[in-house]
């Protein structure tokens, strides 16, 4: 078969073709740890997932040696945080209120686990590695229920896509106030991320640019120059946590909501 044949005969997903799935060890999660934005290790793992890319090269045909593994993705499941007030809505305050704490923790750690990392490395994201991997976690869970904490999950919404419900809180009333100031001028979020961008639409504005400019300056402090503004805005409004959960049985389970979204107030 021709070069060109060979080529165009490739499935449309041939980056992953050659990636497997495998235990390891946080020795594998050392390897992306610096693509996560915690920097922080895990400090109570119980599970690594590795996703790793399989390549013989033709030098390693011809001397007929093993082909090479690189990591490309990690998932690190962990012991869950002992109070979690998303979790208490998502399963009903099924370990809250207890007169003995130890019994509940004990029961907590017994049920729960969380997916604390999910790492991809940045030459192979925008594949669905990250779902790829959290699904995998999902189909082969040892607990009653498995959750997770996503400070980007607005932005990052592959928990949700890898099938986990979804909970967030209500925003404070500060935060909405600012929300509420971008939508009546027409903003989104997001968009104060460039602070150029922000002057060049403030230059034009008018009497929304002034609205905006007040209501940046009571959110804020007024103290603050507008690009320290604009970056604490952003920082905190992208990053709002969202919890996740899903049930290993999930249509027998009832604590866990059926709705797309809950919030907590």
């Amino acid at each position: 078969m021709a070069l060109r044949e060979r080529f165009e005969a490739l499935p449309a997903d041939s980056p992953a073709a050659g990636l497997r799935l495998r235990d390891g060890s946080l020795r594998d999660y050392k390897r992306l740890a610096a693509f996560h934005y915690l920097r922080h290790q895990p400090v109570t793992a119980t599970r690594v997932l590795v996703l790793e890319h399989v390549d013989q090269s033709p030098a390693d045909r011809f001397a007929q040696r093993k082909a090479s593994a690189r990591v490309v993705g990690v998932l690190v499941e962990s012991l869950p945080a002992l109070s979690c007030a998303l979790r208490d809505v998502a399963l009903g305050g099924r370990y809250t209120g207890w007169s003995d704490r130890r019994a509940a923790a004990r029961l907590l750690n017994a049920e729960v686990r969380c997916i604390s990392r999910v790492v991809v490395h940045p030459q192979w994201r925008g594949l669905g590695l990250a779902v790829r991997l959290v699904r995998h976690a999902l189909a082969t869970m040892s607990t009653r229920y498995t959750e997770a904490l996503a400070a980007m999950g607005k932005v990052h919404p592959f928990f949700r896509l890898a099938g986990m419900r979804e909970y967030r809180r209500w925003p404070h009333a500060r935060d909405q106030r600012l929300r509420d100031a971008l939508a009546c001028v027409g903003l989104e979020p997001w968009e104060l991320a460039s602070a150029e961008r922000v002057r060049v639409w403030l230059a034009g504005a008018g009497q929304r640019g002034g609205l905006l400019r007040d209501e940046l300056g009571r959110w804020a402090g007024r103290r603050l120059a507008l690009d320290e503004q604009l970056g604490k805005a952003t920082g905190e409004l992208l990053s709002e946590p969202m919890y996740y959960v899903r049930a290993r049985n999930e249509l027998e389970d009832p604590r866990v909501s059926r709705g797309s979204t809950r919030g907590l107030g």
